[in-house]
């Protein structure tokens, strides 16, 4: 046999049928290039939704200078807000105003201080956009990862649903609604992209976890915890048990103490970002631990007192409110009225939740290609060994869950927070994806419907969460059920 005709004859990967002969050649640059070629119409699309009922990409939206004033002070040493900024979402302590918000949006505004009215343009459509494209470009790269493993021809067409699952439907399509709520949470997003997808090589590729990609996935975690603390600690959870395991082994292996050495490197990253939200905490709360002071919020000392009395008697996190979370985020029923006329267990949220936010969304609907890759990742992975070290995968996701955990027994529940569940979900489907590219017949039927229900149902979510008014739900649906609501809203 000729060498043409072997190179013909060979299974080719995923990447080989997704990508064009010579860009495939030039792996890995070749598959960064393609994500960015993929990416570049999905950043207008992105750009486009983040306008629409604006007249303008720079169009002020509320609290939308809150992140300017931030920087501006921090510049002069100070970590407080400029109370017209933040206004009644601010917190009041020594007769300063201070945001419970991460700096790293704060700090993102730095590449535009040299505009001469910086302090007055509201960059915040624009830090959206840069979030999700960059979360959007490291999912990819991640499925892109997975696929250079798969051989078999088929399994472009898998790589190509999730693909196109990713780009334009999930996170990237949900969330892109312009509000520095919002800025928090893709940007925190997208950090645990980069996150998952140095851990899907790390899993993947035969080099594993080396120090290198474990200061990488390090510096994620610290710019996640300059964001927003929840999504962040479950990231420095799973590296910090993923990092035990390595240790372990290392140490066990009789390795040279150089390499004990080298590991640490990762740690210390962590700690010195620790360090620092450490000290912007102590500034802000006069305690280091302290991420926000509740009773300090100025919208609850103004108008809900009740919500003092919440967080007195239940917490910011309570197991009490374990399964209405469950049901909130896959199955909520609590948006609708019962026999009654009241909302479902609306007492019970009275009590115990500070605030349900519309519209009502299910992870179920919202995700079918995801759930489903990721139970089957999950059911398949200590049954098949497509992954080098497949038991690495567990402290990872162990880690993963804390922050959903914590979402789901927290004080209030709002759509924007199912952002804390796609780290996990995301990387048990990339594990999945991998065993399903490498079936010699992958449910391409199956796999082509979740993708469109996916990508249907992501914009379906993004205009409900558009038409939705933030606040209370039952003092936004009033005496009405939420199908009726909305029913109204089109009309």
């Amino acid at each position: 046999m000729t060498q043409t005709e072997a190179a013909v004859s060979a299974p080719r990967s995923a990447v080989d049928v997704l990508l064009p002969a010579d860009i495939a050649a030039a792996r890995p640059l070749g598959v960064w290039a393609i994500a960015l070629l993929c990416l570049l119409p999905a950043a207008c699309y992105y750009a486009l939704l983040l306008s629409l009922g604006s007249t303008g990409f720079f169009d002020p939206l509320p609290h939308g200078l809150t992140f300017n004033s931030m920087l501006l002070h921090l510049l002069q040493g100070r970590f407080d807000v400029d109370p017209a900024a933040i206004g009644d979402e601010g917190f009041l302590r020594d007769g300063a105003t201070y945001a419970y918000f991460g700096v790293f949006p704060a700090l993102f505004r730095a590449a535009f201080l040299g505009l001469r009215d910086f302090a007055s343009i509201d960059f915040t459509r624009l830090s959206c956009l840069a979030a999700v494209c960059l979360m959007a470009f490291f999912k990819l790269l991640a499925a892109l990862t997975v696929g250079r493993r798969a051989a078999g021809e088929r399994g472009g067409i898998v790589l190509v649903l999730l693909a196109l699952t990713l780009l334009a439907g999930g996170a990237q399509i949900h969330f892109l609604r312009p509000s520095i709520f919002q800025e928090t949470g893709l940007w925190a997003d997208a950090f645990a992209a980069v996150f998952i997808y140095l851990a899907v090589r790390g899993l993947l590729l035969q080099t594993g976890f080396t120090p290198r990609l474990l200061t990488g996935m390090a510096a994620a975690a610290g710019l996640c915890l300059l964001t927003r603390v929840s999504t962040a600690l479950g990231l420095y959870v799973a590296l910090g048990l993923l990092w035990l395991v390595l240790a372990w082994r290392t140490w066990r292996a009789g390795s040279p103490r150089v390499e004990l050495v080298r590991l640490c490197r990762p740690i210390l990253v962590l700690v010195c970002f620790a360090a620092v939200t450490a000290f912007i905490n102590y500034r802000r709360w006069a305690n280091p631990l302290t991420f926000v002071d509740m009773t300090a919020q100025i919208l609850a000392l103004t108008q809900h007192p009740d919500r003092l009395v919440r967080v007195r008697e239940y917490g910011e996190f309570n197991p009490i409110r374990l399964l209405y979370g469950l049901q909130y985020y896959f199955l909520p029923l609590g948006l609708w009225r019962g026999g009654s006329g009241e909302l479902l267990w609306e007492q019970f949220q009275e009590r115990t939740i500070d605030f349900i936010e519309l519209p009502p969304g299910s992870l179920l609907l919202s995700e079918p290609l995801l759930i489903g890759l990721a139970i089957y990742g999950l059911a398949r992975l200590r049954r098949q060994k497509v992954l080098p070290r497949p038991e690495l995968a567990i402290p990872l996701l162990a880690g993963l869950l804390v922050p959903i955990v914590l979402i789901v027994t927290a004080i209030a529940m709002t759509f924007r927070y199912r952002l804390e569940f796609y780290p996990f979900l995301e990387l048990c489907a990339f594990i999945g994806l991998a065993f399903v590219l490498t079936k010699a017949r992958p449910p391409r039927r199956l796999l082509l419907a979740g993708a469109m229900v996916s990508i249907a149902s992501a914009h379906v979510f993004w205009l409900l969460y558009m038409l939705s008014p933030f606040g209370q739900a039952s003092d936004v649906l009033g005496d009405v059920g939420a199908l009726d609501f909305y029913a109204r809203l089109l009309h």
